[in-house]
Formats: structure tokens, sequence, C-alpha cells
């Protein structure tokens, strides 16, 4: 009786760990992290992170089942060119295919699960896109209850717009007359001192011409010299 090598058995304990506790997790989250979808741009980065990384361990899965099995085949060609050359070649054939067969088996048993936790993730990306787009429809709506009527919003607009305009006749006619007060005020003030320049000037004149006159008088008596004393007044008569 023929007896196949061990190796392929020990080829498939090299297997990477299942990935079903991570997707399982992944594919329970789905709904929830779907609710929060339009809120959460960082649980939506950490999840296609998460099944970037799930597909590529996922890949490196299949290419090592593929390599083992490329193992197994190549060994049970071998082994089934040597039953051509027995005497019972049926029986050796019948052997080597059944000990192939139960080497594959644990090589298919994994290939079944990848794609059964492929097809519940599409599932659950299917899951995820629907209430996406649910929620995208509810504050769609929302929204639109909210937006004011387009003739409501004109009117708003234009009510906006000549409180803006009456805002800046305000200003403007503030500004106005500011600048009017400002030149009364400028106006006053020259006034103001040309009236005291020249009552200054009518004092330093009136001044100078008390000053000239007294100059004068005093000059008129110098040129007269001094007076003579008044004569005596005669004597009263004697009465009878």
């Amino acid at each position: 009786m023929l007896k196949l090598p061990t190796s392929a058995f020990a080829l498939v304990k090299k297997l990477p760990v299942p990935l079903g506790a991570a997707l399982a997790c992944l594919v329970l989250a789905g709904p929830a992290m779907a609710a929060d979808a339009g809120a959460d741009a960082d649980a939506r980065q950490e999840r296609a992170q998460a099944a970037k990384q799930v597909q590529a361990e996922r890949k490196a899965a299949r290419a090592e089942i593929a390599a083992q099995r490329a193992v197994i085949d190549r060994r049970r060609t071998a082994l089934e060119s040597e039953c051509y050359q027995r005497f019972a070649v049926e029986d050796c054939l019948r052997q080597a295919r059944e000990e192939a067969r139960e080497q594959d088996k644990p090589l298919r048993e994994r290939e079944l699960q990848i794609n059964d936790e492929e097809r519940k993730e599409r599932a659950a990306q299917r899951l995820e896109d629907i209430e996406a787009k649910k929620a995208q429809k509810a504050a769609s709506s929302m929204q639109a209850k909210e937006r004011p009527p387009a003739a409501q919003r004109d009117t708003q607009a234009i009510r906006a717009q000549r409180a803006q305009d009456a805002q800046q006749r305000a200003a403007q006619q503030a500004s106005h007359q500011r600048d009017r007060q400002a030149q009364i005020e400028q106006r006053e003030s020259a006034q103001e001192q040309e009236r005291r320049a020249a009552a200054r000037a009518q004092f330093e004149a009136k001044q100078k011409e008390a000053a000239e006159r007294k100059a004068r008088a005093a000059d008129a008596a110098r040129e007269r010299g001094p007076q003579a004393a008044p004569l005596p007044a005669p004597p009263a008569p004697a009465a009878p």
C-alpha cells in the first residue's frame, strides 16, 4: 500500500490564522457604523483600512492554498506514474487519489471559509450602503424642510438689502452733519479770533492816541514857559 508524504499536511498547518473573528466584527459593526457614516469620517477611514488589511490577508491565504494544492497535485501525479508500473494499477491509483483528496480537504475547507467571509462582507457592505443612502436622503429632506421657500428667501433678501441701504444713508447723513458742524465751529472760531484782534488793535490805537495827546500837551506847556503870578485883589471900600 502506497503512502503519501505528510509534507502537504505540514503545509496546511502553516496557513495564516483564520480571519473570521476580525471579519465578523466588521460585519456586525457595519449597520451601526452606517448610521453614523455621514458624521464620523474617522470611523469610515478605520473600516476602510481594516477592509484593506482583510483583503490582503485573504489574498495571501488564497495564494498559500494554491501553492499547497500545487504540491499535492504534483505528488499525486508522481504517484500515479508509479502506479502504472505496478501490478494492481487501479487500486494504486484509487489510493493515491483518495489520499490526495484527504490532503486537499483542509485546503478546500479553508477556501470555503474565505468565500463565506467574502459573501458576508459583501452583504454587510450592501447593507451599509443602503443605510448610508437612507441617512443622506433623510438629511436632505430635513434641510429641504428647514430651507424657506424661494419667495420668502427673496423677500428676506430684499428686506435685508433695504435695511443695509437705510443704515448706509443714516451713516452718510450723520457724517455730513458732523462735517457741517465742524465747518460752523471753525468759521465761528475764525470770526471770534478776528473780533479779538480788531478789539486789541482798537485798544492799542486809543492808547497810542492818548499818549500822543499827552505828549503834545507837554510840548505846548514847555513852549509857553512859566506864567506870572496874578495880581492881588483890590481892598474892599470902607463902609459909610
